[in-house]
């Protein structure tokens, strides 16, 4: 018994040791704002970004900095997952030559053993700001609203049954279609059980039966099954994706905030979409 004792206590140890070296990572923590500030200049909306979708640089990087000195580099990129994409040496050429104090990324990412890993493989452009915030010291989060606080502010806009599918639905579409189609039920299935068990969606729905009893009634001649949100939600899920997407960029938006009012410098990444739709916001908002 001692022995085993022993053989625990050894692993233990050593999984202690691989994170406290970042061999071993676990998910960036959620930042919890203390304040909230008041956003002069509204987000874009998705439906306004549609119109500079394919104007706009990529990837689209700048810089906002307020008396106080506190600043944000910005830098919206495609999410790819090739180390060897130019986009990736910018990345590293303006964390090196900002030296920022704290870095937010997308996503809620996962954990990544470094020995066997790349950081840019696996998580893309988080990966490697992660990876940077890492080798600096620097302090490290998602910009992501943790699911209760984004559910908090969409349940006052839309029906518990509503965005239960829409948080079901959302990474069954991430999965890709040749895949999700070999057992479209059982996924979805799984999904329901991991992505509706928070405060005001519990049971709203509980099985894929549900999904698809609620789903041919309002989107009759669709199938759910093969839909590709790439191409646009149906009916009121586009509205809920977009709401969805501003409520992500103002969460983000007021870490930020809060960060440069104590004179920070912070680094964030994201996909492409997001760095123009919140810029003029950032520009208003940080004096």
């Amino acid at each position: 018994m001692k022995k085993v004792i022993k053989i625990i206590l050894v692993f233990f140890t050593l999984i202690l040791l691989l994170f406290l070296t970042d061999v071993l990572w676990k998910s960036p923590s959620f930042y919890k704002t203390t304040k909230r500030h008041t956003l002069e200049t509204p987000v874009m909306d998705m439906v306004e970004y549609k119109s500079i979708i394919n104007e706009h640089r990529r990837p689209y990087i700048y810089e906002v900095t307020s008396k106080n000195k506190g600043k944000v580099i910005v830098v919206g990129v495609e999410h790819i997952n090739d180390p060897s994409n130019a986009q990736f040496d910018s990345i590293r050429h303006y964390w090196d030559m900002y030296k920022p104090d704290i870095a937010l990324v997308e996503g809620r990412m996962g954990f990544l053993f470094k020995w066997l890993q790349d950081p840019i493989e696996s998580y893309g452009e988080s990966g490697l700001t992660s990876d940077l915030a890492k080798r600096d010291n620097a302090d490290l989060y998602t910009w992501e609203p943790t699911r209760e606080d984004e559910i908090e502010l969409m349940i006052k806009k839309y029906p518990a049954e509503q965005l239960a599918m829409f948080y079901a639905l959302r990474p069954f579409y991430g999965i890709p279609k040749e895949e999700r189609l070999n057992n479209p039920e059982e996924m979805l299935q799984q999904l329901i059980e991991e992505r509706t068990d928070y405060e005001h969606l519990r049971h709203s729905i509980t099985s894929w039966k549900d999904v698809d009893s609620i789903w041919k009634q309002d989107f009759p001649g669709d199938d759910w099954r093969d839909h590709s949100s790439a191409y646009g939600w149906p009916g009121y899920f586009q509205d809920i994706w977009n709401s969805s997407n501003l409520s992500r960029d103002e969460h983000m938006i007021h870490i930020i905030l809060e960060q440069i009012d104590e004179g920070n410098t912070v680094f964030v990444t994201m996909g492409s979409s997001h760095a123009p739709r919140i810029e003029n916001t950032l520009k208003t908002a940080i004096k």
